[in-house]
């Protein structure tokens, strides 16, 4: 079970993908990490109380992502901290990059929990599919781009 209470669905997720990946190359799609630092890891974060309150503000992260989805968008909590997306678009890798930021500005807001505003520090990283791309490379290149967002201090998207 994932921190929400959300069963852990990253069988569900990679079938999904697999199948967004058979569809025609005309979609643009991008893999995205985001990487939350609730648990006090990699950057330096404090952590955030008491496990509920740990438990509340992951919640809030997830539905605030929710929010961002479109209907033929993909999500799934990987890990305690950290969700992964499927972003589809008709248009360009431009668009994209835009979606990416708009993300990132979402989920940097700060968040109401038990009473007080909690700022997340996030690294998010994407990684555009290369034509005839599997699975398995897109989602190393996008472990790679979180990677160099986080070296980066998690200041802005990478999207390579």
């Amino acid at each position: 079970m994932a921190i929400t209470g959300e069963p852990n669905r990253v069988p569900q997720f990679r079938q999904k993908l697999e199948e967004s990946l058979a569809e025609p190359e005309p979609m643009c799609l991008a893999m995205v990490r985001v990487g939350t630092d609730v648990l006090g890891g990699s950057q330096g974060g404090a952590g955030y109380g008491s496990g509920a309150d740990v438990d509340e503000l992951m919640a809030a992260v997830q539905g605030r992502l929710s929010q961002q989805l479109r209907r033929y968008d993909l999500m799934a909590r990987v890990e305690e901290n950290t969700f992964m997306l499927v972003v589809k678009t008709l248009a360009d890798t431009r668009v994209l990059d835009a979606r990416m930021y708009q993300l990132y500005g979402a989920l940097s807001e700060p968040y109401e929990i038990a009473g007080q505003s909690v700022s997340v520090p996030m690294t998010l990283g994407a990684a555009v599919r290369l034509p005839s791309e599997s699975a398995a490379a897109l989602m190393q290149r996008t472990d790679k781009a979180l990677a160099t967002a986080g070296a980066a201090g998690g200041k802005a998207p990478v999207l390579i």
